[in-house]
């Protein structure tokens, strides 16, 4: 499991190096989650805020494929039922997740960087997170549902 491995072969340092804040909260669960070898382990962030907790965390694929997904919700019931699947899943896994993303970045950095204080300065640059990636999601967002009412509109003939 990449949570045990993230712990077993990287410092603490380093890893709280590229988590930035809220390392402790973080540190805490994937210790926890490694003990019991569980992948659940649950994150009201990423619950609430799915996409925009990815962008924050810079997990940027994740939250684009999370933003691609809810133009589902213009399709009244499956668009509901999607989004309660996405808002739990993330919810339960979002920890997971983030510990698996950690640990790949962690791992590409180090065999770029080798281990040391170049590994430490590449993930506080690497890692950590970003206000500016949820201000610019939203305006993706709004882009996205922008152009998923002009498709619908054009498919049903509708005016917009």
């Amino acid at each position: 499991m990449e949570i045990k491995r993230l712990l077993d072969e990287f410092s603490e340092d380093v890893i709280r190096a590229f988590v930035g804040k809220n390392s402790d909260y973080y540190l805490n669960k994937w210790r926890l989650m490694a003990a019991t070898g569980s992948k659940t382990s649950w994150n009201w962030a990423a619950f609430s805020f799915v996409t925009l907790w990815m962008a924050y965390r810079k997990m940027y694929l994740y939250a684009f494929i999370t933003m691609v997904i809810s133009v589902l919700n213009f399709i009244p019931i499956i668009g509901f039922i999607f989004s309660l699947i996405i808002w739990f899943g993330v919810g339960i896994f979002g920890n997971y997740l983030y510990g698996k993303f950690t640990y790949e970045k962690l791992t590409a950095l180090k065999l770029a960087y080798g281990d040391g204080e170049a590994l430490k300065q590449a993930a506080i640059l690497n890692g950590g997170t970003s206000v500016l990636s949820v201000f610019l999601f939203i305006l993706l967002g709004f882009f996205i549902g922008f152009m998923a009412i002009l498709s619908l509109s054009l498919i049903y003939g509708l005016r917009v």
